[in-house]
């Protein structure tokens, strides 16, 4: 495996494509507070912590969704954005309420599910005619002491719950949870619904309290089906006195496993890329390089939720004499095979 270098997306990318997208008084997106894009087959829709913006596929604006606000139809702190692409209906959650739209920005309804206790919502995707949601109940209590409780969720079209699948319980001495950098957990292969959510915990200083969680799943049947097992060696990465690796997010094309992992008390986090074709595997600590359109600054991509084998990134291009910041121009790739 070679060691914290940096791949340039020629190497894994069969094709790259850019669209600017349009800045108006009405359509300003910080990059940084950006939470998820999704790109459908007429639509780009960028989702920002208090946001939501409809571009076309030239990336002119049409339209915002939604405002803030803690009123119905109103969101506060984006978390997760689904989009239902046949009836043209957008799902957004917003802490615990999860609210649904129209694509002509048409309030429809909303729910609040998850109401009991502490819960944070990972991730949520609509695939065959479900909303499946990813929660985790925090700070939960039986005889073993506290835990966390990991589960997925259908909800149908009225947003109330039909099914659930338990994935772990996380037990800790204190209650307590992790933010995740990238949340792209449950993703539409088509054939099967990967949900690849996992993490590794190592303490060099208290080697008992070492929690491992390196099997990948599949969702098939409303069950975990495990998939592939990653292998990381135990020295860890440094964090405030402690060695700590933590797998924050892994999906899969047909060619390629990526994943994210580091250590979140530094903000310290690596880029992994494995070729199942040629066996080589890569860490990356500040990200891809994009020698296909020349980008300076380091890379992260992230997987379509509907097709793992497409990736998107955003970049902002300030160019000499520019009298206020651009959007991000958005940048669609395909992955090889």
């Amino acid at each position: 495996m070679e060691q914290n270098i940096s791949l340039p997306l020629s190497e894994i990318a069969e094709e790259i494509t850019a669209i600017e997208l349009e800045l108006t008084d009405e359509s300003l997106i910080n990059p940084d507070r950006i939470k998820r894009i999704i790109v459908a087959e007429n639509d780009i829709i960028v989702a920002q912590m208090n946001s939501i913006f409809i571009f076309d596929k030239d990336g002119k604006f049409v339209r915002s969704i939604g405002s803030k606000g803690q009123g119905p139809g109103e969101y506060n702190n984006i978390r997760n954005l689904a989009l239902d692409e046949r009836n043209k209906r957008l799902f957004v959650n917003s802490t615990r309420k999860i609210i649904c739209y129209d694509l002509d920005g048409n309030f429809l309804r909303e729910s609040f599910p998850f109401q009991q206790g502490n819960v944070h919502v990972y991730d949520m995707n609509y695939i065959n005619n479900e909303l499946l949601t990813l929660v985790d109940a925090i700070g939960r209590k039986d005889e073993k002491g506290l835990f966390n409780h990991s589960v997925v969720y259908r909800l149908n079209d009225d947003l109330q719950i039909t099914d659930s699948c338990t994935i772990r319980n996380t037990y800790f001495e204190k209650p307590g949870m992790s933010i995740h950098p990238y949340e792209d957990y449950i993703l539409d292969g088509n054939a099967t619904v990967s949900l690849y959510y996992s993490d590794f915990y190592f303490d060099e200083q208290n080697p008992a309290e070492e929690v491992l969680r390196d099997t990948l799943y599949r969702f098939e049947n409303n069950q975990l089906v495990p998939d592939f097992r990653l292998k990381f060696k135990n020295n860890g990465l440094d964090g405030g006195g402690k060695k700590i690796i933590q797998l924050f997010n892994t999906y899969c094309s047909s060619r390629y496993i990526f994943a994210v992992y580091g250590n979140s008390l530094n903000s310290n986090y690596y880029r992994f890329c494995y070729d199942t074709k040629t066996g080589k595997g890569y860490n990356m600590q500040d990200g891809y390089t994009d020698d296909i359109n020349g980008i300076d600054k380091r890379i992260s991509i992230r997987p379509f939720h509907t097709n793992p084998e497409m990736f998107y990134y955003w970049h902002t291009h300030i160019k000499p004499g520019d009298l206020e910041e651009p959007n991000p121009t958005l940048y669609i790739g395909k992955l090889k095979k």
